[in-house]
């Protein structure tokens, strides 16, 4: 037990540290909360010098708390949440089952046994909550711990219900498993929920390096790192690769005449409605200003022209509607295609950008062919 208390005791701080900073996400710091409980709810239920309801009920419904608390912030983690009548009720039914047994009808076998029982099925709902949010490379571990403590926490308690003698079963084998399995799992949950923190950082990172912030496409470090990969995926697979090069007409004119508020969002309309053509394996980018490249893989030249005249109809015909103003707006489109000019992305992309000008040149609001 002294075991059990000093490793919750690390592992709760190595949560209170890893949440102690003002960006840190709500989560961590109700992981970081619900540690703090449990462990001061050990520490009641192991000190006998406390008054007898502290000792033997208090403490029991704090580590409850902390258990609820924790479950929380893997709902929160998961877009969801736990309310807080649900952290009441959850709090309140071990305090019932401990009271009982210690008050009402005072067994210690069966106050463990049954506290036992329901903080393992409290494990088993925050690997629950863990399992519906996916990602097994992820939070594999952290699923993986609570399963473990809870299962320890659930045998411990079935033999400490199917043995009547306290000598035998303090020495028994599952006992001592159960010693060896909790902080075990204990340090599983506690890696394992840094572990799911920091894969969350690191995809924000990668989402801020590789995305472009008013719009949601690619930018160019993006465009330069996946179009790589889909141009070599094309080629390997002899698949043609189409690349759209988009430029919104007189754009210059909408930010002088409406505001670059309005052009920001003429902006966003755009990544709307190419995303609308896109397929799972298509790549969209902002290449620069108002400029954005549409890749296609295993799409020919005659498709890719297909697809422009269809968006570029879909452009002039849509209203823009941003603070009770309505604004048209056009594109003009260059189309290149990797059967004319090969797979290199940098040399499609120049391809598609003289076409796009040609457009231009030819009237603006057309699709012209590089």
């Amino acid at each position: 037990m002294l075991v059990q208390i000093c490793v919750t005791l690390l592992t709760t701080a190595l949560l209170v540290a890893s949440a102690c900073y003002t960006d840190s996400p709500p989560e961590q710091r109700w992981w970081a909360a619900g540690n703090v409980a449990v462990s001061a709810g050990m520490v009641m239920c192991n000190v006998d010098s406390l008054p007898l309801l502290m000792h033997s009920v208090v403490g029991y419904g704090v580590i409850g708390f902390g258990i609820a608390l924790v479950l929380r912030g893997l709902r929160v983690y998961c877009q969801s949440t736990l309310s807080w009548t649900t952290i009441a009720i959850i709090t309140g039914i071990v305090l019932a089952i401990s009271a009982y047994y210690t008050l009402v009808a005072p067994s210690l076998r069966a106050r463990l046994c049954f506290s036992g029982f329901y903080f393992a099925l409290l494990n088993w709902m925050c690997a629950v909550a863990i399992a519906r949010r996916g990602s097994w490379r992820i939070s594999g571990i952290a699923f993986a711990g609570f399963v473990l403590l809870g299962l320890a926490l659930f045998l411990r308690g079935a033999h400490l219900l199917a043995n009547d003698d306290p000598a035998g079963t303090a020495n028994s084998l599952v006992i001592g498993l159960s010693a060896l399995v909790v902080p075990l799992a204990q340090i599983c949950i506690a890696f394992g929920l840094i572990l799911m923190v920091m894969w969350r950082y690191a995809e924000r990172l990668r989402r801020l390096s590789t995305l472009d912030a008013l719009t949601g496409a690619l930018n160019r470090a993006g465009l330069e790192m996946q179009g790589k990969r889909t141009g070599l995926r094309a080629q390997r697979g002899g698949r043609s690769l189409a690349v759209i090069m988009i430029d919104v007409d007189y754009f210059k004119v909408i930010n002088d005449t409406y505001g670059h508020p309005v052009g920001d969002e003429v902006l966003r309309h755009l990544a709307r409605l190419v995303r609308l053509e896109l397929r799972p394996h298509d790549l969209l980018a902002r290449f620069g200003g108002e400029e954005f490249v549409l890749v296609l893989d295993g799409v020919d030249l005659p498709s890719a022209l297909k697809v422009a005249e269809r968006l570029r109809a879909r452009i002039e015909y849509e209203m823009v509607e941003f603070d009770k103003l309505s604004v048209r707006y056009t594109a003009s489109m260059g189309v290149v295609c990797s059967d004319q000019h090969d797979y290199d992305l940098i040399r499609l992309i120049s391809a598609g950008d003289a076409a796009m000008y040609e457009a231009k040149r030819a009237g603006r609001n057309r699709v012209a062919v590089g």
